[in-house]
């Protein structure tokens, strides 16, 4: 049996490789994703005050520390009934929607960009960050550059640091907004609607149009039939801080809707001896390997995952977009 290693796997957060075996006849005959860093840190936490859980686990990772802090930080509210004011809500979902453009922006542009971006049939070479900069020319590369510095000034204000935030506290958060951060922010937010409207005509223009990216994105190769997962407010429509968990199979139909706090009740881990990586499943469902199918409690919790569960959305302008993506 041949085998093929691809190590390191570049442009994701973390770190993995891909171990391929091939068959006699030089078809796939298994394939491992595997996570080969063990970071440890539920071992970590162990002993350690609860307060201190919104400032460990968001060192994680370096990309996304602002959902790790609130996670850490909302159980620290269940866990001594302590229900943040109004202003504290808010400003912990502000910090959040300022990461979620940052985050996604990263994603598109840097970590996806040089196979959207440059093509598939592009060059090993120029399939990089600086290739993407060169494809898209100065002016675009500033207003990526732009949108990230600005939002993580947002995170900053909001959070105290632009990398793993500090405010969070149970029951509360420990920096405020006064009226000319306020207005700060809004002209952020006001750039990112302007700036999101120009990137959806831009990606239909230099991705949906192209044929051979249609055929990748169709094709059945990069098709899971699996169950999706993502967090909805009372309405259906996805909310990022706050709301329910809502399951829908992969014909769509609603599989399961609960409250955080019961995620025992629904999700299971499993562990494999060849990768650090936890494989979370359905409990319910139950495990069937690495492989998608109603009858497989894998799920898919994702960008593509929350509209998936979702009804619509909560904004006319994402509604709107909403129908065209479907």
């Amino acid at each position: 049996m041949k085998r093929i290693t691809i190590d390191p796997l570049t442009r994701l957060e973390g770190h993995g490789r891909v171990e391929i075996f091939l068959d006699e006849e030089g078809e796939v005959a298994d394939a491992y994703l595997i996570v080969p860093d063990l970071r440890g840190f539920e071992g970590l936490c162990v002993g350690r005050p609860a307060e201190e859980m919104p400032r460990i686990t968001n060192r994680i990772c370096g990309l996304c520390p602002e959902a790790h802090h609130l996670a850490s930080t909302k159980a620290l509210d269940a866990l001594y009934q302590a229900e943040p004011p109004p202003a504290a809500r808010k400003i912990r979902e502000l910090l959040y929607t300022a990461f979620f453009v940052a985050d996604h922006a990263t994603h598109f542009f840097i970590l996806a960009g040089p196979d959207f971006i440059l093509g598939p049939d592009s060059p090993k070479a120029e399939r990089n960050l600086l290739g993407v900069f060169r494809k898209l020319g100065d002016g675009v590369t500033k207003k990526i550059i732009d949108c990230l510095r600005r939002n993580k000034e947002v995170v900053a204000l909001l959070g105290g640091r632009k990398v793993h935030p500090v405010a969070g506290l149970p029951g509360g958060w420990s920096r405020s907004v006064g009226e000319e951060e306020r207005r700060r922010i809004e002209q952020v937010a006001r750039s990112n609607v302007e700036l999101a409207l120009a990137f959806l005509k831009f990606f239909e223009e230099t991705v949906l149009a192209r044929e051979e990216h249609l055929d990748l994105i169709r094709s059945e190769v990069f098709a899971n039939r699996t169950y999706y997962m993502g967090t909805v407010d009372e309405s259906g429509r996805p909310n990022f801080y706050d709301g329910q968990i809502r399951v829908v199979g992969p014909d769509g139909e609603e599989f399961a809707r609960f409250h955080p706090g019961d995620y025992r009740l629904h999700i299971e881990e499993r562990v494999e001896p060849w990768t650090y990586m936890k494989l979370p499943y359905l409990k319910n469902v139950g495990w069937r390997g690495l492989r998608d199918g109603r009858k497989s409690g894998i799920y898919c919790a994702s960008p593509l995952a929350r509209l998936n569960v979702a009804d619509g959305m909560a904004t006319p302008r994402a509604q709107e977009n909403f129908e065209r993506m479907f």
